[in-house]
């Protein structure tokens, strides 16, 4: 019987593995190097033989793009050929390789406004490392394949060959080789770590999992545009009466419903609707439409607390429940255009598609990166379970706010019910019309403005601790955003949109207050 050492000295006399190993990457380096140097010239070539497309090439900056990856070319030709070099002098300290993701971790820093934590570190190595593994799997297949006696027989345009080294390895993995209960212990522990560091990453990253909300960062100060009254005036036609004998008892005039005093009355008070001045807020984004509204006084616009690079996102309430999701459509769009709507006043970069998920999935969120508001909406019954009503609570104690817009006269009661789940013994209140909600950015001096009313008039609230953290419009606003505002007047849409910027603005202000300590 053999012995094997149980040790090896650390460095060989000679070995061919670190040539074998850092050769391909001298090689890269090289083809990197010659495409920098030639690229220049080769568009300078291209320019030359085609003199009419010089002038607009030159306009569209292709000389100095062919000049910018040259550079690139050449930095990364400098990288691997210092790698390669390095493997050759050194190979034990190059392949222990450094962990920079580690880095954040240690020194307790946040990317792009999300805490380092071990499990954020973890998807975002798979994240920024999964296409380069599967590029690399799907290569060493086809170079594995390649191998074999079928495809070299092809290429030297032999009829046959004796198994290659491809045929024999493939079959060996087929068969568990020579020792198959040491090749089935090699499968099972390779199955079992796909598993772990690959199948289950991605099954979570499909559902259950939440990317943390980040509000924009920057200073400003939102100028009010005071919503003004319109009132629009019908012209009332004459209508004939027919003239009979006033001393007769029988009456021929028939009252039409139009006659009605209180009817007037109600279709005057219907006819005036909310305007707020566009030229007032708009004339506050500048030239380069850098939204005002924040906090902090500043110019630019955004939050002290927020983070760079930030995207406004509407994120709805997906529960058990008819018409969570109307207007999510692809026509109707309700969400996406009240995002284009706010982007266009904010001038703040926004999602660019519709987003939601359960009540339950707000448990996901990290302290301090949480959406500062969530919308929710309906027409049938709202069927949720305690473990929802816990998160919705714990969501909102914990500095969110709940936007709701009633879809129904049905919804208008099971929402009721909901919220008295929420908060016992906090009955909705009515927001008071000068409230900060009414004020800023836009001025709605009769509080919410008016829409379907499929559960009243009035604009309700849940306040605690002195923070709104529900707001329920009676009306749909949902149906106003949608394309076509669902046949509704535009200056009334208008102020569906403009109540909806007031709800953001006071839920990003006061969640950011309010969640400050988890961020420091």
């Amino acid at each position: 019987m053999t012995v094997l050492p149980t040790t090896r000295p650390r460095h060989a006399a000679f070995s061919p593995w670190p040539s074998l190993l850092c050769a391909p990457l001298g090689v890269l380096a090289a083809g990197l190097l010659y495409g920098a140097l030639r690229l220049p010239g080769a568009v300078e070539t291209f320019l030359a033989a085609q003199p009419i497309l010089r002038g607009p090439f030159i306009e569209g900056g292709l000389p100095g793009l062919a000049d910018a990856v040259s550079r690139c070319g050449l930095v990364a030709a400098a990288v691997c050929f210092a790698a390669s070099l390095a493997g050759f002098v050194r190979p034990p300290e190059v392949l222990g390789n450094p962990r920079p993701t580690a880095v954040p971790l240690a020194r307790n820093l946040a990317v792009n406004g999300v805490p380092a934590t071990p499990g954020a570190q973890f998807f975002w190595r798979w994240h920024l490392m999964g296409p380069a593994f599967g590029v690399m799997a799907l290569l060493a297949w086809l170079y594995l394949l390649s191998w074999r006696s079928v495809v070299i027989a092809v290429y030297r345009g032999l009829d046959a060959l004796p198994p290659a080294a491809g045929d024999r390895l493939l079959e060996n993995l087929r068969t568990n080789g020579e020792d198959p209960r040491f090749r089935k212990g090699l499968w099972s522990s390779a199955g079992i770590h796909i598993l772990v560091i690959l199948v289950i990453p991605w099954l979570l990253s499909m559902r259950g999992c939440v990317d943390p909300y980040r509000v924009p960062k920057g200073s400003g100060t939102p100028e009010v545009s005071v919503a003004k009254i319109v009132k629009v005036v019908k012209k009332q036609k004459k209508k004939k009466h027919l003239l009979v004998n006033a001393q007769s008892a029988i009456s021929f005039y028939v009252p039409d419903l139009d006659d009605s005093k209180i009817l007037r009355q109600v279709d005057d008070d219907t006819q005036e609707t909310y305007r707020a001045d566009p030229n007032r807020i708009l004339s506050t984004l500048g030239s380069a439409r850098a939204g005002k509204m924040g906090a902090g006084g500043g110019k630019e616009g955004g939050w002290p607390d927020g983070m760079d690079n930030a995207v406004v996102r509407f994120i709805r309430m997906e529960y058990n429940g008819a018409g969570w999701d109307d207007g999510m459509d692809a026509v109707s769009r309700a969400d996406l255009n009240f995002l284009d709507a706010f982007h266009q006043l904010t001038g703040f970069k926004v999602a660019t598609r519709p987003e939601s998920h359960s009540i339950n999935l707000l448990r996901k969120y990290p302290k301090g990166y949480a959406p500062p508001f969530v919308y929710m909406t309906g027409n049938g019954d709202i069927n949720v379970s305690a473990g929802e009503i816990k998160a919705m609570r714990d969501y909102l104690l914990d500095g969110g706010m709940l936007f709701a817009s009633c879809g129904s006269p049905r919804w208008h009661g099971s929402f009721h019910a909901f919220a008295q789940q929420l908060f016992p013994g906090e009955p909705l209140l009515v927001i008071a019309d000068d409230d900060q909600l009414f004020q800023v950015p836009y001025a709605f001096p009769n509080g919410a403005p008016p829409l379907w009313h499929h559960g009243g008039f009035r604009a309700l609230g849940i306040k605690h601790n002195g923070r709104w953290v529900v707001f329920y419009h009676p009306g749909d606003v949902g149906d106003a955003w949608k394309t076509g505002h669902s046949g509704m007047e535009p200056a009334l849409a208008e102020g569906a949109t403009q109540i909806g910027v007031n709800v953001i603005y006071y839920a990003f202000t006061h969640y950011l207050e309010q969640t400050r300590k988890y961020r420091q």
